[in-house]
């Protein structure tokens, strides 16, 4: 179909677009492997592989909210095409496009409160997660954005495996006040103690099957 012939598609037809982009794409066009959120995480620490001390803790930490920084820039693009959908869609259409792209009004509305306009503007990643979709639609540009951004998610997952083990390990050497310092945002060792508990929660110790990085839809 030719740009011209998809501009004329109507909001009425977006939610069989978008089912009809999920099947034609085996999910998504836009595909990652595990390599590809461990190089992003590599190109965060400068290639650094090894973390051992309190200031390797430190430049963890702080490598992990520049990256989180960036990352939410591919967020905030989707939030033209959410409104795009919600002004121009029957309430029931809307609805049933965010169960197709796997997203709650809750979820909407928590991206618009964490929006930050001095994020990048035009995200070169989010340009790259929607060029060359076909039919182009509010809904599928923001599934694609979703792909794009699970992979930063993925990258950020690894670098907080990382960071929480080494604070374990530090802690039980000096304790866990001692590693205030080497942290950005904590106040108190408790903080980091409640963090790395999370951690564990979320994604266990190294090794844990949860730890292994691939594309969820």
């Amino acid at each position: 179909m030719t740009a011209a012939a998809a501009q004329l598609r109507e909001p009425s037809d977006w939610l069989e677009d978008m089912t009809w982009h999920r099947r034609m794409y085996d999910q998504s066009k836009f595909r990652w492997v595990p390599e590809d959120p461990m190089s992003i995480a590599l190109t965060w620490t400068k290639g650094r592989i090894e973390f051992t001390t309190a200031r390797h803790l430190r430049q963890l930490d702080l490598q992990l909210h520049a990256l989180r920084e960036y990352a939410a820039g591919i967020q905030d693009a989707m939030l033209d095409p959410l409104a795009l959908a919600q002004q121009r869609c029957t309430r029931q259409d809307y609805q049933a496009g965010l169960e197709l792209v796997g997203m709650t009004h809750t979820d909407v509305e928590i991206l618009r409160r964490s929006a930050l306009g001095g994020r990048i503007r035009n995200h070169p990643e989010a340009r790259r997660a929607l060029r060359g979709i076909p039919l182009p639609n509010p809904f599928s540009q923001v599934w694609e954005l979703r792909q794009m951004h699970g992979m930063y998610a993925a990258a950020d997952d690894i670098l907080e495996d990382t960071f929480c083990d080494l604070a374990a390990d530090l802690a039980n050497e000096r304790g866990w006040d001692s590693l205030v310092p080497s942290t950005v945002r904590h106040y108190t060792g408790n903080g980091i103690r409640l963090r790395v508990e999370q951690q564990r929660r979320n994604r266990g110790l190294p090794g844990d099957s949860r730890r292994r990085v691939e594309q969820r839809y």
